[in-house]
């Protein structure tokens, strides 16, 4: 198991042990690593899901200054998550973790390549969709949290195509969603090219692939699925595709 510790950005000392470790900051020492490594009633974190959540705390405090002020939106967004995983009791204290992580400014491509080197494509996605999901709980995307947010789907190895998708799928908007968008395509693709892209969908971004990150992103990927799903069907429905 590789273990290591270095300064990034701003002095905060990221101490990674296992796959992604837990992208520890020595501002809020040990007790954050023992806090991220057990579940409600004592037990085990997984590795993987583990590194997911602590992925998405460094990340996310990255996306949420990168307007320049720290709005109580996006923040609440943040305790809600924490909410969801830990449950009511933990959730405050995860939650004064992460206020500490965001005063903090460790270097995005050295956070990312570890993130990069050790999860797997499905799950950077998940990150990507949760970051934009963020980025819009004040209702509006700024262009500053849209680069940020470009610049993590870069160094964590995401295409252009996972990357409009991502932020199309998390728009809060009553508008419809175009399902050529959604599979990556053009209303002038054949029906070959849409099944084609239908089935590269399926295979990149199948809740399946996400088992053992946590019952919430296993949700949240569903979510998604099910979104390519249905772009698909409306394809099909309006094609006579059989």
């Amino acid at each position: 198991m590789k273990r290591w510790t270095t300064w990034l950005g701003g002095g905060l000392g990221w101490a990674l042990g296992g796959p992604v470790g837990a992208l520890l900051g020595a501002a809020v020492g040990n007790a954050l690593s023992d806090f991220w490594s057990k579940d409600n009633e004592g037990g085990a974190v997984p590795s993987s899901e583990r590194d997911f959540h602590a992925s998405l705390l460094v990340l996310a405090s990255m996306v949420i200054k990168a307007d320049g002020k720290v709005d109580e939106r996006e923040l609440s967004f943040v305790r809600e998550q924490f909410r969801q995983w830990f449950g009511v009791e933990r959730a405050n204290e995860a939650f004064s973790f992460f206020k500490k992580v965001v005063q903090e400014q460790p270097a995005l491509t050295t956070v990312c390549a570890e993130v990069r080197r050790h999860m797997s494509l499905q799950g950077r996605i998940q990150i990507v969709g949760f970051l934009f999901a963020l980025a819009y709980a004040d209702g509006e995307l700024q262009a500053s949290e849209r680069q940020v947010i470009a610049r993590i789907a870069q160094y964590l190895g995401l295409n252009q195509h996972d990357f409009n998708r991502q932020e199309l799928l998390h728009r809060p908007t009553v508008q419809r969603i175009d399902p050529y968008e959604v599979l990556g395509l053009t209303a002038a693709a054949t029906d070959a090219e849409v099944k084609s892209a239908y089935r590269k969908l399926v295979k990149k971004y199948h809740p399946d692939a996400l088992q053992g990150m946590g019952e919430d992103v296993v949700k949240e990927a569903e979510s998604t699925f099910r979104q390519i799903q249905a772009a698909y069907e409306e394809l099909c429905a309006a094609r006579g595709i059989k």
